[in-house]
């Protein structure tokens, strides 16, 4: 089939997808509880994802993404609005209705790339690099002969940072909470595994936090998020135009490991690779003040480096719900 007719079938499946969508859209409430979220959040959503990739190539399976994020952006005002009030923490000038659209097309490219993931070598993939920024501070820490806390946010194509960290010969396990289905937690799991990441499944429960920390002992590099508290309380941390809560499991874990920190964000460049960065060491220790005010000092120094890449990429920082405090 000549390549032209390929892509013009291509744009009227992504278009039959949109009408899909907007068919059985529902509006209010929680993003988390809507139809759509729960549609195409789902393990046979990434499955699609793939295939695309393998039969339709990156021109394809980039359309279809594309057209269902902005499908999504303007037919859910309400999460529209939560994201412009996010970034307002960040930078109120960029606080627009653009940005926001530019948020949910980078978040469906990056849902995308799992296709481009699955279907290149694991050494390939290391081209979607660009600059790096911070390496020797994880080397350091690999020297000492322990494992560390790679700590991020929902920032930029963090899931590639596992697989990128595997071909830099650092050990990975990353720690999830439970997708909304256990198909999908087990999805994910199977597909990092496939890059050499081990995942640890965690949330309210003292045996994964043991398994954590045997993981960091016995030298893996644990990879967590931080900027949003599973429970729904944490830490407060000044952003620069307001507040918003960090999680001090992190933290708590480091103190139990008595391990290094390392806070670190991937970000797409405006020619298309991505841009690692990992700071300096923060090493935690417990501080005569109590518990809480330790949790606190080492949190704050934690979002102190996380802030500043969120504000360089506010299009690329991915929260759909109210986050000020």
């Amino acid at each position: 089939m000549p390549h032209s007719i390929a892509m013009v079938l291509l744009v009227v499946v992504a278009v039959g997808f949109l009408v899909v969508v907007l068919m059985v859209m529902s509006r209010g409430g929680d993003y988390r509880v809507r139809r759509f979220y729960r549609f195409f959040y789902s393990a046979w959503a990434f499955e699609l994802i793939l295939f695309g990739w393998r039969h339709l190539g990156r021109a394809g399976a980039y359309v279809i993404t594309r057209i269902i994020g902005l499908g999504y952006a303007f037919t859910h005002p309400s999460t529209i609005r939560a994201v412009r009030a996010n970034v307002a923490l960040l930078d109120p000038e960029k606080a627009t209705l653009r940005t926001a659209c530019r948020l949910f097309v980078n978040l469906s490219e990056c849902f995308s790339s799992y296709g481009l993931l699955a279907t290149r070598k694991p050494d390939d993939v290391m081209e979607m690099l660009g600059k790096r920024e911070g390496l020797e501070h994880l080397q350091e820490v690999h020297r000492e002969g322990k494992g560390c806390l790679l700590v991020t946010g929902h920032l930029g194509f963090f899931e590639l940072g596992g697989l990128v960290m595997t071909r830099l010969g650092f050990p990975m396990t990353a720690l999830t909470l439970p997708e909304p289905t256990s198909e999908l937690t087990d999805w994910r799991a199977r597909f990092r595994a496939r890059w050499g990441v081990r995942t640890i499944v965690v949330g309210g429960g003292d045996f994964s936090v043991v398994n954590v920390v045997r993981a960091i002992n016995e030298g893996s590099f644990v990879a967590s998020l931080i900027d949003r508290p599973y429970d729904g309380v944490g830490i407060s941390v000044e952003l620069p135009h307001g507040r918003i809560l960090f999680s001090s499991a992190p933290v708590l874990i480091a103190l139990l490991a008595q391990c290094p920190i390392i806070p670190v964000g991937i970000i797409k460049q405006a020619d298309g690779k991505y841009g690692i960065k990992a700071l300096k060491p923060i090493r935690p220790r417990w501080i005569e003040a109590g518990k809480m005010q330790t949790l606190e000092k080492f949190t704050k120094e934690i979002a102190e480096g996380l802030v500043s890449m969120f504000r360089e990429a506010p299009d690329q920082w991915y929260h759909f719900s109210p986050l000020a405090r």
